[in-house]
């Protein structure tokens, strides 16, 4: 295969495992109750909600079924202190309307990345006399070079983490709702900046742990394809 061709569809095939699993993880983590249990008693939230540790869960895992495409609307009364109220304002239920037009445009970009993924290796499989070989170091070198990106990536995010995610709003979302105040909103009170901080952090432990088996699959191939 020539070696130009070869780089070429390394890079591409680095960029369709970037978006199966970056966004895999996202969904992984996201979508993991046990978070939210322990996020709890870990923020302290019951100062800042006024929410039981049930009540938080219960309102939690409604949420993401929101978000997941299992019900249509926010469930948006509780009872707190014996009296019915509205937990959310209008502010804040259409920012999670965006929050949710987000994770189905994820969904769609990971199943895209994965049917470029399977492309890739189908072209790069076919495009030499190694097949095998070829397939597994492209596999191999592009998990690499995926690794080096997002750790230094990383790093720069870790170095300040409320600038970057406010970037992050800036570029997904394309207006201001997600400006939210913690005196009079419950939405940011239920899942501070640090709540955000430490799902970063699982997003990118699962995330390496998808590159860690992609690059093992990718050596493992490369490797018996010489034997």
């Amino acid at each position: 295969m020539n070696r130009m061709v070869f780089w070429i569809l390394t890079v591409l095939l680095s960029f369709a495992l970037l978006g199966c699993l970056l966004l895999t993880a996202v969904q992984i983590a996201t979508f993991d109750i046990s978070i939210y249990e322990n996020a709890y008693a870990k923020y302290n939230l019951y100062d800042t909600t006024e929410l039981t540790r049930r009540d938080y869960v219960d309102l939690s895992r409604k949420i993401l079924e929101y978000l997941n495409g299992k019900t249509d609307s926010i469930y948006n009364r509780a009872i707190i202190f014996g009296s019915e109220k509205y937990l959310f304002s209008q502010k804040e239920l259409t920012h999670m309307m965006d929050v949710k037009a987000l994770f189905t445009m994820g969904y769609r970009m990971r199943n895209l990345s994965f049917l470029a993924l399977i492309l890739l290796l189908v072209a790069i499989f076919h495009a030499g006399n190694r097949k095998k070989h070829y397939m597994g170091k492209a596999l191999f070198r592009a998990s690499l070079i995926l690794f080096a990106a997002s750790t230094v990536l990383l790093i720069i995010i870790s170095t300040d983490f409320y600038n970057y995610f406010t970037v992050f709003h800036e570029i997904f979302f394309t207006n201001d709702l997600w400006l939210l105040n913690p005196e009079t909103d419950l939405l940011i009170n239920m899942f501070p900046l640090e709540f955000f901080n430490n799902m970063a952090v699982r997003i990118f432990m699962y995330f390496a742990v998808g590159i860690l088996v992609t690059a093992s699959i990718g050596y493992f191939v490369y490797k018996t394809a010489d034997s």
